[in-house]
């Protein structure tokens, strides 16, 4: 089953925003890696950002991140839609159907979590992260 799961770019601030939201809402960082863990080429000042990080609390569940070195989060193009799904088959069958009429900011890339991943703006302005766990 596909999951819809919003990703939030806080830039240069992310660990310290998920910290103060799990405890406005009485949450968990369930995951977070720096970028020093990743293959990400970035200068030594940004390795203790965060490359990739889940959220959860009840049922509040989000991704987050630094975002990319040199490139500051713009407020209200800080929020993307990240999908995780089953097959890399249908990860690829609705990239190709979603990346008509916009922009593919990220073609397909392995990522240093053992998962493929593709992010575009589509027509509508949208970013979205399309995203296989191949560990599922």
């Amino acid at each position: 089953m596909k999951n819809l799961i919003p990703y939030i770019i806080i830039s240069d601030k992310c660990e310290e925003a998920l910290k103060f939201y799990a405890n406005c809402f009485g949450g968990q960082i369930v995951f977070l890696q720096k970028y020093a863990d990743t293959n990400y080429p970035v200068t030594e000042n940004f390795k203790n950002k965060v490359a990739h990080a889940e959220f959860r609390a009840d049922n509040i569940h989000f991704f987050s991140s630094d975002g990319f070195e040199g490139q500051k989060a713009t407020i209200g193009e800080n929020i993307a839609m990240s999908i995780n799904f089953d097959t890399v088959d249908e990860q690829k069958t609705s990239f190709e159907k979603i990346k008509v009429g916009g922009t593919v900011t990220m073609d397909f890339s392995e990522t240093s979590a053992n998962s493929t991943l593709a992010t575009l703006i589509d027509k509508y302005g949208i970013h979205w992260y399309l995203n296989f766990n191949k560990s599922e």
